[in-house]
């Protein structure tokens, strides 16, 4: 046994010297989902990976298995339908903007309808907690750091106010590609505009 230890201690010491890490298992990884339904992008993450110290609001989600979490302009995206003045609106100049923040239990595949288009992507733990710090830096907060809930139709439980500007060049898609950008994995936000664009860079990743 101990000559069986030595010889894994050796082979650990020789992938450092010669600058090699030990290899991420699968197990090391977290599975995150783009989900594209509509007019809308979102990103969906599991909610027992996220550290509540980066993201503290998610500590109101223990009974949840997942959160959708998307962003747009802050009445259109609240708006049912696709009315097409506030849609123009929000193209022709910066607006204010929301996330959205859904937690949900049900299956990913019965949550949207049979027309989401969905793309699975793998992050290591670092990755990840750099995606939630950016969802965690993007919220507008108030004198008690708390998340601003959107107001305009009333207090909402699942919108609150984002800090960037939403208009023509800034779209959801955009801001799902810049999440992922902030998060570490290589991909471009510019020019990022409408959802082919987006899920073409995402499959690039490697």
């Amino acid at each position: 046994m101990k000559i069986k230890y030595l010889i894994l201690f050796l082979f650990l010491i020789s992938r450092v010297l010669w600058g090699q890490e030990p290899e991420i298992g699968e197990s090391d990884k977290i599975t995150v989902y783009v989900v594209q339904q509509a007019w809308h992008t979102g990103i969906v993450l599991p909610v027992n990976k996220i550290n509540p110290e980066i993201w503290p609001e998610v500590s109101t989600f223990k009974d949840k298995q997942y959160v959708d979490v998307s962003w747009g302009d802050e009445k259109f995206y609240q708006t049912p339908g696709s009315p097409v003045l506030l849609a123009t609106r929000a193209i022709l100049w910066p607006t204010q903007s929301v996330m959205r923040i859904y937690p949900f239990s049900r299956s990913i595949s019965s949550t949207y309808s049979s027309e989401a288009r969905f793309l699975e992507l793998e992050l290591t733990k670092q990755q990840f907690d750099r995606l939630t710090r950016f969802f965690a830096c993007s919220l507008v907060r108030d004198e008690s750091n708390a998340p601003v809930a959107s107001e305009v139709y009333r207090k909402s439980r699942y919108f609150f106010r984002s800090k960037r500007k939403y208009h023509l060049f800034r779209t959801c898609n955009t801001w799902v590609a810049l999440a992922f950008k902030q998060a570490g994995l290589g991909n471009r936000s510019c020019c990022i505009l409408n959802a082919n664009q987006l899920f073409r860079a995402m499959e690039r990743i490697e």
